[in-house]
């Protein structure tokens, strides 16, 4: 493939990217969120995908693929499960309403762009352009952490927040050693079916799972 085609690519996957990021803050709708973080992990899948081909990087092409198989499919299928057993259809508790979030998302956004603008402190192996996303994955991620009631929603959050850690160390160093992504990607997995159980044990204590219900068991 040409250098131009290559960097068109780069380009367009990280603006959809981005655009995903965003779905999932405004999404009113839980299934909407999942599917949106579905997207998410596709087009991470997507990115890793192309840095393997372009680099010749062909250990790569196992984190592509865990990315793909595991949080494109297994764990939004985790999360469908439960929001079935669960009964939950729409997800519009927040500290703060949608316009506003999206106002803070965009203020993350440029924040990012401008704490990594010409090399100022991260230097990529490769493709410069996925640090700002990357950062502003986090922030995002953060945001619906601290911004959402439900904890479903908290959980999304905080898987967000790996996405954009993953994408970093594909940018910065073209990945890890192939034993530690595989360990990490067995404990995300793990870790939402154990945070799927907790969700389950906050409903049948609290008859919900608005996280703001657990303040009574402060002392």
């Amino acid at each position: 493939m040409s250098a131009e085609f290559m960097a068109s690519l780069i380009h367009f996957l990280g603006m959809m990217l981005l655009i995903a990021s965003f779905w999932i803050l405004v999404s009113s709708q839980i299934g909407a969120c999942i599917r949106a973080y579905a997207t998410h992990s596709f087009l991470l899948a997507l990115i890793t995908a192309v840095v393997a081909w372009s680099q010749h990087i062909e250990h790569l092409i196992i984190p592509a693929l865990l990315t793909l198989a595991l949080k494109t499919i297994v764990i939004p299928h985790v999360f469908f499960r439960i929001i079935r057993r669960l009964g939950i259809r729409k997800e519009v508790e927040s500290y703060i309403n949608i316009p506003f979030s999206l106002l803070l998302a965009v203020l993350l956004v440029f924040i990012s762009f401008y704490a990594t603008g010409e090399g100022r402190f991260l230097k990529p192996a490769a493709f410069g352009e996925f640090i700002p996303l990357a950062i502003s994955t986090v922030f995002f991620g953060m945001l619906m952490m601290t911004t959402r009631k439900k904890a479903i929603s908290q959980v999304l959050g905080l898987l967000l927040i790996e996405n954009g850690l993953f994408l970093m160390a594909i940018t910065m160093t073209f990945g890890m050693p192939l034993l530690v992504e595989m360990g990490i990607f067995f404990d995300v997995l793990i870790a939402v079916m154990i945070m799927g159980l907790f969700v389950f044990k906050i409903r049948d204590a609290f008859e919900g799972i608005d996280a703001d219900d657990m303040t009574v068991l402060k002392g």
